[in-house]
């Protein structure tokens, strides 16, 4: 149990975690900008579940798993609004997607090292969700209610900066932009999602994502792969999104309906299911072995899945690739924006037998005293006569005759960076303001890591909620986890004034013998990693060359809405309300001997013994 859940609503405020109703209330996350409407405060104080508007009570798994498209990458991708059912009980409503689809997008495939042009056109009218956009969140404009702006994001590809789909290169409605995306990485699993500055949550809610796998010569997805993994009918896209929902059958971005216009309501909890854009759906499936391509697109929310009949499946790969050997798991916890590629075998089970995949992952205790809950059950599987896929789990993936290399050591850094996520709060309860670093997007204090160098970055969790990090143009390894005495932390490195960086070294506020080396499932590459609340979450990231690359990755392309270059990356909370509202920053992967490195050898040799 976190200290969060240990203390009252009451303690909390006077402790000043006003802030751990972010994550809970439908929009707790964003600076102080707004105010409740007196029948919300009326509501909250007397009532607080009489802001939680349910959605419709849905029969599960009576509608099949919808199962995307392979399209190749190349070609014209069209964002266009449609007319979608999430249920066979709710009629056909408002929506978004990729490609011709109703909602999210086709699986694009790509070959690894293939070098091509996808257009995406931006065919998109009145937004779904105008009445819900605040012109005072940074970046928004009064327009996009009317005439949305999007960029196109590659998640988890090594791109050049005018092609990653920086918040700041949107294009209007009527127009299209060209990406030409770097496959040059081995075979796995990536997204594609619309990144437009602070109105992210939005647009991807309304349907704007969909994945996207490299291929390479042994993850082929070919029946004759050389690893034998289940392919074609057996390899199936599986993409998590709750979401809220009308009588009507229309998407609801929030709960409360009892807050003023002018308020933004970032954080998000849905008490619906969708997978693949069904709520609770079903899908047949043979007695063989399945590879499920799970991509959790969740706004903000984490899971701890397993089946019903509490079976045994096999992690084969994570965000950056495949695994060394598949590791056996009961439980998996998914955080906002993580992939897994997954092994399940129903050649044992009886024809007729109905499995469930569930969660058991809580949401926090302050989100329950409002009248919130999980949602503990995401589909069904249905076992049929047939045979299916008869091979059986590799014992190996990398390593092996006619596999790739195996996953390399760890490599010492070179420098040590410490970073921080922080969550304030203001008088107007419940609004908080969440930061990285104590800055805001536009601040010129950020990250510059050298090309050719590796760096430890040590992620501060300071808030009472997870955070989902991640890190455009790499992949990187997860070293360890330990708790922090935040307290402590704070009382001895107050926070300044906003706009001057805050990252004190963390290593004095280390909780006892806490330290924790990465799970089994996420040994290898990452681009999105789970970050306890209270904690630090330290991580190995190698910042590559522009000859490495073959191209600069410290262009500057273009110029914002205000008339700020556009250069490099970002890196950002993946909860999308939290990425919104500037939990978000840039970084420059800079050329040797532009930017000093605070390196500390001593530190770096300490914080990397404790690995795993």
């Amino acid at each position: 149990m976190t200290v969060a859940e240990k203390l009252t609503r009451r303690e909390l405020l006077q402790l000043g975690f006003a802030g751990s109703l972010s994550g809970i209330l439908p929009g707790v996350a964003l600076a102080g900008t707004g105010k409740l409407s007196a029948p919300g405060k009326q509501a909250l104080q007397n009532s607080p579940q009489a802001i939680v508007k349910p959605s419709p009570t849905l029969t599960p798994y009576v509608d099949a798993l919808p199962i995307p498209p392979v399209v190749p990458a190349g070609g014209t991708v069209a964002m266009a609004p449609a007319m979608h059912s999430f249920h066979r009980d709710l009629a056909a409503a408002s929506s978004w997607g990729y490609g011709g689809l109703t909602h999210f997008g086709p699986t694009i495939e790509a070959q690894s090292g293939q070098r091509v042009t996808t257009t995406f056109a931006n065919n998109l009218g009145t937004h779904i969700f105008a009445a819900e956009i605040n012109p005072k969140t940074y970046g928004v404009l009064p327009t996009d209610a009317t005439s949305p702006r999007t960029s196109v994001h590659l998640h988890g590809a090594p791109n050049q900066p005018l092609y990653d789909g920086h918040p700041w290169a949107t294009f209007l409605p009527g127009t299209q932009r060209d990406y030409q995306f770097n496959h040059d990485m081995a075979a796995t699993s990536l997204f594609y999602h619309d990144h437009a500055m602070g109105i992210t949550q939005l647009n991807v809610y309304a349907g704007l994502a969909g994945l996207y796998l490299i291929r390479d010569a042994w993850d082929t997805g070919l029946a004759s792969n050389p690893l034998g993994l289940p392919s074609g009918d057996y390899e199936i896209p599986l993409i998590f999104k709750e979401c809220l929902l009308e009588s009507n059958g229309e998407l609801r971005a929030y709960m409360s309906h009892l807050l003023q216009e002018d308020v933004m309501l970032p954080a998000f909890l849905g008490d619906v299911m969708s997978v693949n854009g069904k709520a609770w759906p079903n899908l047949n499936v043979s007695r063989g072995l399945y590879r499920f391509r799970m991509l959790n697109a969740s706004t903000e929310t984490s899971y701890g899945l397993y089946f019903s009949n509490k079976m045994t499946f096999w992690v084969i790969g994570s965000d950056g690739g495949l695994l060394d050997a598949p590791v056996a798991l009961t439980h998996l916890p998914v955080g906002a924006g993580e992939r897994y590629d997954l092994l399940v075998d129903f050649s044992s089970m009886q024809p007729g037998a109905k499995i469930q995949l569930l969660n058991d992952q809580q949401i926090p205790g302050l989100a329950r005293a409002l009248g919130m809950s999980k949602i503990p059950n995401f589909m069904q599987f249905t076992v049929g006569q047939s045979a299916g896929f008869v091979g059986s789990v590799p014992a190996t993936l990398r390593g092996g005759r006619n596999q790739p290399a195996k996953l390399p050591a760890l490599p010492a850094p070179d420098n040590v960076r410490t970073v921080t996520m922080l969550q304030i709060s203001v008088k107007e309860l419940p609004f908080i303001e969440m930061s990285l670093n104590n800055l805001d997007f536009t601040d010129d204090d950020i990250e510059m890591p050298v090309q050719g160098t590796v760096e430890e970055w040590d992620l501060v969790n300071t808030t009472s909620i997870p955070h989902t990090m991640h890190l455009h143009l790499v992949q990187f390894r997860i070293i360890n986890r330990e708790d922090i005495n935040v307290r402590m932390y704070k009382m001895t490195n107050p926070i300044p004034v906003e706009g001057i960086r805050y990252a004190p070294p963390v290593d004095p506020f280390i909780v006892g013998r806490s330290l924790s080396g990465p799970g089994d499932w996420e040994v290898g590459f990452k681009d999105v990693v789970l970050c306890p609340p209270n904690s630090v979450t330290r991580i190995l990231v190698r910042f590559p060359t522009a000859a490495q690359l073959g191209f600069d990755p410290d262009a500057s392309y273009g110029f914002a809405p205000d008339g700020t270059p556009i250069q490099g990356y970002i890196w950002h909370c993946h909860m999308l309300d939290h990425e919104d509202h500037e939990m978000m920053l840039r970084y420059r992967v800079v050329a040797p001997g532009t930017a000093a490195q605070s390196t500390s050898p001593a530190v770096v040799r300490r914080a990397f013994c404790r690995t795993r």
